[in-house]
């Protein structure tokens, strides 16, 4: 429990000999706005355990990814099952099962932290509690929390969203591009605790970042989007093996994203009909 006797640890148990289903299955998703496909022909299964690596360029399609997966969009055709539940058949069951830390420009500025953590409580009727630990103190935000968060630096707005995100224990756990504005103390305190979290075999996580070298200590998959389609995988070993040579992995990256700018600017260069 925390100093001002609010926040609350949960401990997690689990059972080793039962099997868990899986937390998110993908099929055929594709997504867009005004009836226009930014995404297409997404297939993505994550287990318990699986941390997700999500790469691409600005543009790619990750955050539409994020948007459709998580309900926020409807999807143009493919279905979203979280826990096994079809989200547009069940949408508040299965969104009650996935933690979603917003971009840190969509937190409501004129709420206090303890406040804004209160809402997301609230709006997923769970208590304030975290499945690490009080998070409050491990991110260092206690002296923030009376404070709007119009008055927050990045940093500071990235780890309320990801505190947001982490109550009540979800067994989905979404990170948009929330490492980026990290600390180097506070992106090692996130990444020690979505270990953590995945180690109980209870969740997963979607980790999408700019972040490249981070990845391959970070997750045990990873998955690169270009023009909206995954264009690239890595499983365990490979990611296991590039982060034996320094370098290996964000080079790699680095060459999808070369090719991704190349195909585009051919396309650019196409006469128009």
């Amino acid at each position: 429990m925390a100093s001002d006797g609010v926040f609350i640890m949960e401990t997690e148990t689990m059972d080793p000999e039962s099997p868990a289903p899986e937390i998110l299955n993908v099929t055929g998703l594709a997504a867009g706005y005004g009836g226009k496909r930014i995404i297409a022909g997404i297939d993505l299964t994550l287990k318990p355990g699986d941390v997700l690596g999500l790469l691409g360029a600005n543009g790619s399609g990750k955050s539409t990814l994020l948007r459709a997966i998580s309900g926020q969009i409807r999807p143009l055709s493919g279905a979203v099952q979280i826990g096994g539940i079809f989200l547009q058949q069940a949408p508040e069951i299965a969104k009650a099962q996935f933690g979603y830390a917003v971009e840190i420009n969509d937190l409501p500025e004129n709420l206090t932290g303890r406040q804004y953590l209160e809402l997301v409580a609230s709006i997923r009727s769970c208590p304030l509690r975290w499945p690490c630990g009080d998070l409050i103190v491990r991110l260092q935000l206690t002296p923030w929390l009376h404070l709007p968060i119009r008055q927050y630096s990045m940093g500071t707005r990235a780890k309320i969203s990801i505190a947001a995100a982490m109550l009540g224990a979800p067994t989905l756990l979404i990170l948009d591009e929330s490492l980026n504005g990290l600390d180097p103390l506070a992106a090692w305190e996130v990444k020690r605790m979505i270990l953590e979290l995945t180690s109980s075999r209870r969740h997963a996580v979607i980790v999408s970042t700019h972040v490249v070298e981070a990845v391959p200590a970070l997750c045990n998959r990873a998955i690169f989007l270009a023009e909206g389609q995954i264009v690239q995988t890595w499983d365990r070993q490979s990611l296991t093996d590039a982060s034996r040579v320094p370098g290996a992995f964000e080079e790699n990256v680095i060459r999808a994203l070369e090719s991704d700018r190349l195909r585009l600017a051919r396309f650019a260069r196409r006469p128009k009909a």
